[in-house]
């Protein structure tokens, strides 16, 4: 649940009153908005080494308002499916599906090359044969943590090529056991793709005069 206190916390800073001279009654903001999609190499770390493909989508939103020490800061929301190319010394059914979001920060130095670092809380599911029939599927609580480098390559539209690691909870843990068992997944990997970025979304927020 922490994911969501970050998005609250960041659109509250993105409400901060800035008033327009030309409307002293109303609160001016604006959002960044980017879209994108990319595909994505893991290590899925279940059974043996072994990488496996699959496809990654997701939105960034940067608010243009608040204090200038959290400019470069947005929100990152991600779906990931790895889903193929499984190496035969994994389960023929495996499949890691993640989703979430987070804190994303995008340092701007540079004119078309921004570097940037995440960190994400997201829920994962997991398939898998564990010699149960009634027992091939389970779900866990993950954390995130990634670095990369996008770069516009045209008005609107960026590359984006980043790598991740992630910290999921223990599979197969006995909690009846106060020695910690099972397996402790972490999934790490690069996904490359390209986004979109809309033109800044202006909101007007009317306020009530006193």
């Amino acid at each position: 649940m922490r994911w969501k206190f970050v998005l609250a916390t960041l659109f509250l800073v993105a409400g901060v009153p800035v008033f327009s001279q030309s409307d002293p009654a109303a609160i001016m903001s604006s959002l960044q908005v980017n879209a994108g999609f990319g595909l994505s190499a893991y290590r899925d770390d279940f059974e043996g080494p072994g990488i496996m493909e699959g496809s990654t989508l997701w939105f960034d939103v940067y608010p243009h308002r608040g204090p200038k020490l959290l400019e470069g800061f947005g929100v990152d929301i991600e779906v990931r499916d790895i889903d193929f190319g499984r190496p035969p010394t994994q389960p023929s059914n495996l499949r890691e599906v993640t989703g979430g979001g987070g804190l994303i920060y995008s340092w701007r130095h540079f004119h078309n090359l921004n570097p940037y670092g995440k960190v994400d809380w997201e829920v994962a599911g997991i398939d898998f044969h564990a010699g149960n029939p009634r027992y091939n599927y389970d779900t866990r609580n993950l954390s995130a943590y990634g670095l990369g480098i996008e770069y516009r390559i045209v008005q609107h539209i960026s590359v984006r090529a980043g790598y991740e690691e992630q910290f999921w909870q223990r599979l197969f843990q006995d909690h009846a056991i106060s020695t910690p068992t099972g397996i402790a997944l972490k999934p790490r990997g690069v996904t490359v793709g390209a986004f979109y970025e809309f033109d800044r979304i202006h909101m007007r927020w009317p306020v009530q005069e006193k």
